[in-house]
């Protein structure tokens, strides 16, 4: 059976060999989409279709898995329709020397001189807001393969998202989906594409590749080999040091895996801290500076969380594209130190814009007091954003970030680091490192799902008992994010 390499596998090789192989062999891990990967993958779809209503006489070539040389010769009898009955095509697909390629559309070139007849535009369609080089080295390998079956291509056009489009009742695809030109920086790696694809079938015939891991593991996309891959590596190993970049992979070139392996002169002071925890199997703390920033408190204390969703498609108007929505917040109230908090939620539960009720039950927030937040420039964000919104309500709301307090600092500034953060800051790390809780036994553990979960709730097919159901997990979710700010600075007023 004859191989053929798609341009996702294309891409995949590139960013790494043994990304390259799952789909050809059985001898090393397929792994399934993670949702995130599902989500970014429904997403292209659905601008995908949106972005042919910019050809509304086009015709798709279907699709048939069984026998890609079928979508091939259906592509052809399109391709060679007499000069004035071509149409622009969607999915084009062609299957040649060792290639196959389907494209997002080709549209076709009126021929005014009769001296270039049957010419064609190829247009990638992304759910981008820009030209990454990723797209650049597609578009080459859809060149490469189109022009091997005698299509005659003029310009290369990626079709990215506009995010300066404001929607309004009803969504302009046209102004929504803007065309850039990419024809030269296409053909500026055009010679590359065939000893790229030679290379790729050897891998793939081959042993094994020994491909160390690498700033390739992460770039253009995160791999879903990591797990696998990474997997030989020591507990506190080196890609575990804070903010350690591609450093890192240069230390395990060297042989150093471990933390504790790496010379305190290579160090930052952070990652030194890291380390002296990590041999003392005990917290690091810093106690002057943490009592004085615990002292500079104000009670009662807020403890606030928003969740957004950043829709690449406006569901309501007055958006732009992947413009940051707040949809729902949690509020644990402190009166005292390790006081028993109160708790305020807001979801909004219908489709429609939320942030005129979310300002309204904010108002659970009294006049005095420090709001902490984790990481807070998210949350002061939002509170701005809401501002520039409602002007009646704006100067409230630009004093509600004058007084947040980011309760990341003390971690950030490393004046209380648990080894078990595994040199992270983040929530997720510190809260089980130094508390009881977890997110382990959530359904909705993360920001990222909790947004994917309410714009398909909300806005998708969703049955209303599982839509309940979603809704009841994004509370869950918010209030732990809350509660934990409350367990950690208790934690912290322990030590």
């Amino acid at each position: 059976m004859a191989l053929h390499i798609s341009k996702s596998k294309y891409l995949n090789g590139l960013q790494c060999p043994k990304l390259l192989r799952p789909s050809f062999t059985q001898r090393a891990p397929n792994p399934d989409p993670s949702p995130c990967q599902m989500h970014i993958f429904n997403t292209g779809h659905e601008i995908g279709d949106l972005a042919k209503l910019v050809y509304p006489d086009g015709i798709e070539v279907p699709m048939n898995y069984e026998d890609l040389a079928a979508t091939d010769r259906d592509t052809a009898e399109l391709l060679n329709r007499p000069s004035a009955e071509r149409v622009p095509i969607f999915e084009a697909s062609v299957l040649i020397d060792n290639r196959y390629c389907r494209v997002d559309v080709l549209v076709p070139i009126p021929d005014e001189t009769g001296e270039e007849p049957n010419r064609w535009d190829l247009v990638e369609v992304k759910s981008s807001t820009r030209v990454r080089d990723v797209n650049i080295n597609d578009v080459a390998f859809q060149y490469d393969a189109l022009t091997r079956a005698g299509i005659v291509l003029r310009n290369l056009y990626l079709m990215h998202v506009n995010t300066a489009y404001v929607r309004g009742e009803e969504f302009d695809v046209q102004q929504s989906f803007p065309l850039e030109d990419i024809t030269d920086r296409a053909h500026n790696v055009l010679e590359y594409v065939p000893r790229t694809v030679d290379k790729m079938l050897t891998v793939i015939a081959g042993p094994d590749p020994d491909t160390p891991i690498g700033k390739r593991c992460t770039s253009p996309y995160t791999c879903p080999l990591i797990p696998h891959c990474w997997s030989v590596l020591p507990e506190n190993n080196v890609t575990d040091l804070y903010y350690s970049g591609v450093r890192a992979f240069g230390y395990l070139d060297e042989g150093l895996f471990s933390i504790v392996d790496v010379p305190d002169e290579r160090l930052t002071h952070q990652q030194k801290i890291q380390k002296k925890a990590i041999a003392s199997g005990a917290p690091y703390t810093d106690a002057a500076h943490l009592r004085g920033w615990l002292d500079e408190l104000v009670y009662p204390v807020y403890h606030l969380d928003f969740e957004t969703m950043n829709p690449a498609l406006p569901p309501f108007p007055g958006l732009r594209p992947y413009q940051r929505i707040p949809f729902q917040f949690s509020l644990h109230i402190q009166d005292s130190p390790g006081a028993e908090p109160r708790h305020v939620e807001f979801l909004a539960r219908e489709p429609g814009d939320p942030r005129a009720a979310m300002v309204a039950a904010l108002h659970a927030i009294g006049d005095e007091g420090s709001i902490l937040a984790w990481a807070m420039g998210f949350e002061k964000g939002v509170l701005n954003d809401m501002a520039e919104l409602f002007p009646a309500e704006a100067e409230w709301l630009v004093e509600l970030t004058d007084r947040m307090v980011d309760l990341m600092v003390p971690f950030r500034s490393f004046w209380y680091h648990h080894p078990d953060q595994k040199g992270s800051c983040s929530l997720k790390a510190v809260l089980p490192a130094i508390t009881e809780l977890s997110y382990d036994e959530l359904d909705i553990a993360d920001g990222n799902h909790a947004s994917r979960a309410y714009d398909e709730a909300i806005y998708g097919s969703m049955e209303p008992e599982e839509k309940e159901q979603v809704l009841d997990h994004l509370l869950a979710y918010c209030k732990l994010d809350t509660l934990a700010m409350v367990e950690i600075l208790g934690a912290l007023e322990a030590v």
